[in-house]
């Protein structure tokens, strides 16, 4: 039913914006840690992006010469995302912090770099948010998952046990460990 499914439809474009200012705000923070490092990265940075989406409603029509001016409820409504031409790729689960591809497969490095990304986005907001559940193509990437601390909820994708164990879990990688990118090792000592 419309009713049931609109509710979700907005939830899912809600946490695509989401995650798509938590990327964009990754990159800024790695931009101006490389603009204002003395060394160069040793690696090459992944440009990615999420798809272009929107909601689209379908409505009913008044009938000609109904006097009527008022909306009808929707019929029907899609998330219409853009076509990834790309084979499709799980980088990372929403129930890991670690890159899901071994590392001779295709897309190992840019899964590598998702996880920093998280890294990056968990220390920068104090705990609080990372995306997760990364996937797509080599470029463009599609249906994530913000993850929050439990009072804080961008949709039912959110584990709240991924939060809360993300400084255990994560394993800080070379990009991670870049001393331009200025974010800690996560692993405690005696961890």
């Amino acid at each position: 039913m419309i009713s049931d499914e609109l509710p979700k439809l907005f939830r899912e474009a809600n946490v695509l914006y989401w995650a798509r200012s938590l990327l964009t705000f990754a990159y800024e923070y790695i931009d101006h840690c490389v603009a204002n490092s003395s060394d160069t990265p040793p690696f090459h940075i992944p440009r990615l992006r999420f798809v272009e989406a929107g909601l689209a409603l379908s409505h009913d029509h008044t009938q000609p010469g109904h006097k009527s001016k008022s909306l009808t409820m929707p019929r029907a409504g899609y998330l219409v995302e853009e076509l990834i031409t790309d084979d499709f790729i799980k980088y990372i689960h929403n129930m890991d912090c670690n890159p899901m591809l071994d590392p001779y497969e295709v897309g190992y490095e840019i899964a590598e770099f998702l996880a920093c990304t998280q890294h990056i986005q968990f220390a920068k907001t104090g705990g609080l948010a990372f995306i997760s559940d990364y996937q797509g193509g080599l470029e463009i990437l599609s249906d994530p998952q913000v993850l929050t601390h439990p009072m804080i909820s961008f949709g039912d994708g959110n584990i709240e046990r991924a939060v809360s164990t993300f400084e255990k879990e994560h394993n800080c990688n070379k990009f991670c460990k870049w001393s331009g990118f200025k974010v800690e090792n996560l692993r405690k000592v005696g961890n």
